[in-house]
């Protein structure tokens, strides 16, 4: 009963944070399954990631996460009651006999069929590259199907973010093929499964890799990835004819990962149109999707009509959520913008979220009246979630506003900026393998 109070209650935390967090969160795949399940996530965003997974789960699994972590009494109470189980890692200098216990706590979770999650890089970076995969994910593996847990199901998670310094990006959750029971077994060709066969280990490790990798972002630096996610968006905004409208997260990592892994000497030249293209609509002070699909008087009209009337509908609760949580916003505001490490700035978030709403909510009940105090709790939740949904829809219509103005100031400009989109475009399509029939042309 306690496991399912907290995977329930983890679950709307993790709605409601990524609610602040995120423009966006979108899940692509299935992680259901009538059994137990380790899920091997890859490791960008600090705490962060741990948030996007239970989102995408649905509930908090068992973490495993690194012994350090457990060294002050209560980070270390705080944690066991979330139910983290600790590993121990070389790299800490820690006493690595002490991951029996570890595995043998795993191996009891998984047999009652319920969900680990585990990061099998084993360390977090600011690159958005899959870096090394580490062995404990597999010898977690392996010790559990050796200790008798039947029906487990290895299932990778790709994590890949819009922009992890912005607190109004977007986020990609992926879930890979899954590694089964079986093809586990099969590595062992007829032998008995031992979590102490380093040769099986070495290969559960390498398809670990293999499965997980496929649903990485893999460009080779920030830059890199920055430049293809914005030239697969000029890519895919050509055949969009809904004004304010973007790409699918999910649709711009497959195009910029094509485009980043093509092997083509010529492909480096075809991108300087892109960038031509994009210096143009800078010095203008324009952005592509301002031109492409522009937005008509008719298009602002109806995006200010419909977010204007969610708007004045969510209000009161709205204005309600910002004066019981005003302090605590601002302090994870604040605290995201001092943190300079983008790798560490959402962690810096997730910590001080974690920590002053619910101080917060508690200092508003002790002084609230105790005839109404769950009334009073309710309210500031749900006030908190009128709230963030309110925000984002000033923000779209802020954006849409300022796009319409940005672009009709500019008319002059236009037939240029097309021409030049248009070759950018052409030489995309080229890189990419498209005709124009590929296109609808």
């Amino acid at each position: 009963m306690v496991y399912w109070i907290r995977w329930w209650l983890t679950g709307v935390f993790a709605r409601i944070y990524t609610l602040i967090l995120f423009k966006g969160v979108e899940i692509t795949g299935s992680t259901d399954h009538d059994g137990p399940r380790l899920i091997v996530a890859n490791h960008f965003g600090g705490l962060v990631d741990a948030v996007v997974v239970v989102r995408a789960l649905g509930g908090l699994p068992n973490i495993v996460a690194k012994s350090t972590l457990f060294k002050t009494l209560p980070l270390k109470l705080a944690l066991r009651l979330l139910g983290v189980v600790p590993v121990y890692r070389q790299m800490d200098h820690s006493d690595m006999a002490k991951n029996v216990s570890s595995f043998d706590e795993v191996a009891k979770v998984l047999a009652k069929g319920r969900t680990v999650l585990i990061f099998p890089e084993g360390t977090v970076t600011d690159t958005q590259e899959l870096q090394k995969v580490r062995t404990g994910a597999a010898r977690m593996a392996l010790s559990a199907i050796e200790s008798g847990v039947d029906n487990l199901a290895m299932i990778p998670l790709g994590i890949t973010y819009e922009d992890k310094v912005s607190s109004r990006s977007r986020v990609l959750v992926e879930v890979g093929e899954w590694i089964t029971e079986d093809e586990i077994v099969s590595l062992a060709d007829g032998q008995k499964l031992r979590e102490s066969d380093r040769d099986l280990v070495d290969q559960v490790t390498n398809l670990v890799a293999e499965r997980l990798g496929a649903v990485s972002p893999e460009f080779g630096s920030l830059v890199r990835e920055r430049t293809m996610m914005l030239a697969a968006s000029i890519h895919l905004r050509t055949g969009m004819s809904k004004a304010f409208a973007e790409p699918t997260m999910a649709e711009l990592r497959a195009v910029a990962q094509q485009l980043a892994l093509s092997t083509d000497p010529q492909d480096h030249n075809r991108l300087a149109a892109t960038g031509r293209y994009q210096l143009s609509l800078a010095a203008c002070g324009l952005e592509d999707d301002q031109i492409q699909p522009m937005p008509r008087t008719t298009d602002l009209a109806r995006v200010a009509l419909v977010k204007g009337l969610i708007v004045v509908l969510m209000a009161p609760f709205a204005l309600l959520g910002l004066t019981a949580n005003f302090i605590a916003i601002l302090l994870v505001m604040g605290v995201g913008a001092l943190v300079r490490e983008p790798v560490s700035k959402g962690t810096a978030r997730v910590i001080t979220g974690i920590v002053v709403f619910p101080l917060s909510w508690i200092v508003m009940l002790v002084l609230s009246d105790p005839a109404v105090t769950w009334i009073a709790l309710f309210l500031m939740v749900v006030g908190l979630v009128f709230l963030i949904l309110a925000f984002a829809q000033l923000i779209d219509l802020f954006e849409a506003v300022s796009g319409w103005w940005a672009v009709h100031n500019h008319l002059a400009l236009l037939p240029d900026l097309r021409r030049l989109r248009g070759e950018a475009d052409a030489e995309l399509s080229t890189i990419l393998g498209e005709t124009p029939s590929d296109r609808g042309a």
